[in-house]
C-alpha cells in the first residue's frame, strides 16, 4: 500500500468531506424561506443605491389657445445597500487526519470531521435566513435596519415626498377574519408620494408557526370560520390568492405581516457563497473557510402592513 502522504489526503479525502459540506448548504438552503421576502439582484460594485422619485401628476385641462402645464417628479432620499462580508472556518489537526485516516480503509470512526463539514455547510445557508429575518423581528425598532428615511421597516409616521405621512403599522390586534380583513384594505387602498391612488394586491401572509391553523382557517375555509351561521368565507369567495408563509424565524408569536407584489426587500449577491481548504504548512492543521458577501435594505416600505400585538 503506499503512502498516506498529506498531499494525497487533502486531494483524496478532504474532496469527500467537502461533499458533505454542500450537500448540508444545499439542503437548508432548499427549506428557505428568505428568497420569497427579497428582490433578489446581483451586484459587481462596492456598494448600490438608488434615489426615491414621485410620479409626475395628473393632466390639467387645458383652455383654447392657453398653454399647457408642466410638472416635475418629487426628489426624494436615496438608500443604499453596502455589502458585508461574511466567513466561517474550522481546522481540523493533522493528529484528527491521522486519527481518521482509517476510514477510508472500512474501519475508524470519522464522524466528528464530517459534523464539523456539515455544520459549516449549514450555518453558511442559515446566515442569510437570520440577517434577513431581522427586517421582521427588529421591524418596530431601527436596530438593524431603516427606510431611506431613517425609519423603522413597521411605523406609523412614514414620509411621503410631498410632507403627508402614512402607517404600515396597524393597531395592535389578534389575526382573525375580521383584522385580516381590514388589513388587505388597507394594505389595496394606499395613496403614492402625490396622494395619487395605488394599485396593490397582498400576495403573502407571514406568519409564525403559532399562528398557522388561524391563517389556514382564514385563507382556505370555504365557510366564514368567525361564525356558526356558514356564511360564506368573503376573502375566499374574492378571487385573491395569497400564499401562506410559516416562519420560523418570526420570534413574535402574534405578529402576523402583509407583502403586496412590488419590491418592497432588495437582497443582493455581491458574492455567492464558496468554499476553499488550505493546508498550513506551520502546523499540519486542513484549514476550510466558506463566505459570502450580500447586502439587504428596504427599498418600499408601503409593500407591507404589519400587525405585532403586544
Amino acid at each position: 500500500m503506499s503512502e498516506w502522504t498529506r498531499s494525497r489526503f487533502v486531494n483524496e479525502y478532504i474532496p469527500g468531506l467537502e461533499t458533505v459540506m454542500v450537500d448540508a448548504y444545499q439542503q437548508r438552503r432548499a427549506a428557505a424561506m428568505w428568497p420569497k421576502l427579497v428582490t433578489i439582484k446581483t451586484s459587481k460594485k462596492k456598494k448600490e443605491e438608488d434615489a426615491l422619485r414621485s410620479r409626475l401628476g395628473l393632466p390639467v385641462e387645458k383652455g383654447e389657445g392657453a398653454a399647457i402645464s408642466y410638472d416635475v417628479q418629487i426628489a426624494g432620499a436615496k438608500q443604499a445597500w453596502i455589502h458585508a462580508v461574511y466567513a466561517l472556518g474550522i481546522r481540523i489537526t493533522e493528529e484528527a487526519v491521522e486519527d481518521n485516516l482509517y476510514e477510508l480503509g472500512g474501519g475508524g470512526n470519522a464522524d466528528g470531521v464530517q459534523e464539523l463539514y456539515a455544520d459549516l455547510g449549514d450555518s453558511l445557508a442559515r446566515n442569510p435566513e437570520v440577517i434577513v429575518s431581522r427586517l421582521f423581528t427588529s421591524g418596530t425598532a431601527t436596530t438593524y435596519h431603516t427606510t431611506r428615511n431613517s425609519a423603522a421597516l413597521f411605523s406609523t409616521s412614514h414620509s411621503r415626498l410631498d410632507g403627508s405621512t402614512f402607517s404600515n403599522y396597524l393597531t395592535a390586534t389578534d389575526l382573525t377574519t375580521a383584522s385580516f380583513w381590514a388589513a388587505v384594505i388597507a394594505a389595496e387602498n394606499q395613496l403614492d408620494h402625490r396622494q395619487g391612488r395605488v394599485e396593490k394586491s397582498v400576495t403573502k401572509l407571514w406568519i409564525p408557526p403559532q399562528l398557522e391553523e388561524k391563517a389556514r382557517k382564514i385563507l382556505y375555509s370555504p365557510d366564514d370560520p368567525s361564525t356558526a351561521n356558514r356564511a360564506i368565507n368573503a376573502f375566499k369567495q374574492s378571487g385573491r390568492s395569497v400564499q401562506l408563509c410559516k416562519w420560523a424565524y418570526m420570534t413574535d408569536a402574534d405578529a402576523w405581516i402583509l407583502q403586496c407584489d412590488g419590491i418592497g426587500i432588495k437582497f443582493y449577491w455581491r458574492r455567492k457563497t464558496r468554499f476553499a481548504r488550505e493546508g498550513d504548512f506551520q502546523t499540519g492543521d486542513i484549514m476550510v473557510k466558506g463566505d459570502q458577501r450580500f447586502s439587504v435594505e428596504i427599498d418600499d416600505e408601503r409593500e407591507f402592513m404589519a400587525n405585532v400585538p403586544a
